[in-house]
């Protein structure tokens, strides 16, 4: 933390969170006070009413980091954007995003079974190869996403809309904690903001500047991810669709995002070589384990010994769906009554124990290896 002269020992972080706080600043206008102040001079010059320690209070007994543009611990990946937002707020580690290649992978709060899948399926193949999964932690493509990611392997990259004092939404609660211990969780709201309908365009256009490749897995024609694809476009950043199907209102975004030209995904290897045509390679440890696909046995780079049969070094959810799977194949359906897990959140387990060898999918099909 930067001290802040005359500032009776509040830090410059404490100034940034209160003008981030000013319910008449808006992200332009805090662009513009901090273009050549500190915050601590911008927050004197303009006077502002506000109690200054009361706010930082709220963030450090929340464990919120802050960082301003231009101060320390802002995401290098963000400094040379002219639309970057002025200040930041992060759960979790402020440079996780800045340590692997990043991929957002995002899509409609209302998927099909398919889309849950393949999101879930992705995160987690992505994250055992040391890519860092982006997403935005809503409900549907987004939850399942980071459900598969957040196991082991790169640390997973959450933006979010509201304040980082209120998980929203409520059901994705504990995948916030989890997303927050594993790498980090973002927003340019300060604590204590409600999450607004106008914040969410503002989130997908942060989801992609931080991302070197954006992955569309299913939406609307109009679907709200196509805020992030419009982002993403502007600044040269790839943007890939997974492929659906004609009958299927889920996937009209995706195959007119293909129509118009976007890179076709159609398995974790396309988004590779989306990576590497970036100049972007993998950390030189996942690289070398690039080839092998889930269930290869190839493990997750996670430090579980994982061995056929075993299952003692798991824990939790993930040790109640392996001990719930033998060699006798069982339904999606059945796995989700016994275990009343919601599917996204079962999808991500069941592709964590296929990365690590232990389970397979077979036609829709789960059985122990």
């Amino acid at each position: 933390m930067t001290a802040a002269d005359g500032s009776g020992g509040l830090p410059e972080e404490a100034y940034a969170a209160a003008l981030a706080s000013v319910p008449q600043v808006g992200p332009a206008t805090l662009r513009l006070l901090l273009a050549t102040d500190s915050p601590s001079a911008a927050w004197s010059r303009s006077a502002f009413p506000g109690d200054v320690a009361r706010i930082w209070q709220r963030h450090e007994e929340k464990g919120i980091e802050v960082c301003w543009h231009g101060g320390p611990g802002y995401p290098a990946r963000l400094e040379n954007d002219p639309d970057a937002p002025a200040v930041l707020f992060c759960l979790g580690d402020p440079a996780a995003v800045s340590t692997h290649p990043t991929v957002a992978l995002v899509g409609t709060r209302s998927p099909t079974r398919y889309g849950i899948g393949v999101a879930a399926q992705f995160g987690a193949d992505l994250a055992a190869l040391g890519v860092s999964v982006v997403s935005g932690l809503a409900l549907g493509i987004d939850g399942a996403a980071h459900e598969g990611a957040t196991a082991s392997g790169a640390p997973p990259i959450a933006v979010v809309a509201g304040g980082l004092d209120d998980p929203y939404p409520r059901r994705n609660a504990r995948l916030w904690a989890r997303v927050a211990e594993q790498g980090a969780v973002y927003s340019e709201s300060p604590a204590g903001v409600r999450t607004e309908k106008w914040r969410f365009p503002v989130r997908n256009r942060l989801l992609a500047m931080l991302s070197d490749v954006v992955v569309v897995v299913e939406s609307r024609h109009r679907g709200g991810a196509l805020y992030t694809v419009e982002a993403a476009a502007a600044r040269g950043i790839p943007v890939g669709a997974v492929p659906g199907s004609i009958r299927s209102p889920t996937s009209e975004g995706t195959n007119g995002l293909l129509a118009d030209g976007c890179f076709p995904v159609c398995g974790v290897d396309d988004i590779l070589t989306a990576l590497a045509l970036r100049g972007v390679l993998l950390p030189g440890a996942a690289a070398g384990a690039a080839g092998p696909g889930p269930g290869s046995g190839s493990g997750r780079g996670s430090g579980r010994d994982a061995a056929p049969g075993g299952g003692a070094e798991y824990a939790g959810p993930d040790r109640a769906l392996l001990d719930l799977l033998s060699s006798d194949p069982v339904s999606l359906d059945h796995l989700a009554r016994v275990t009343g897990m919601e599917l996204p959140a079962l999808c991500g387990g069941l592709e964590r124990l296929a990365r690590d060898g232990v389970a397979r999918d077979i036609g829709g099909w789960w059985e122990r290896t």
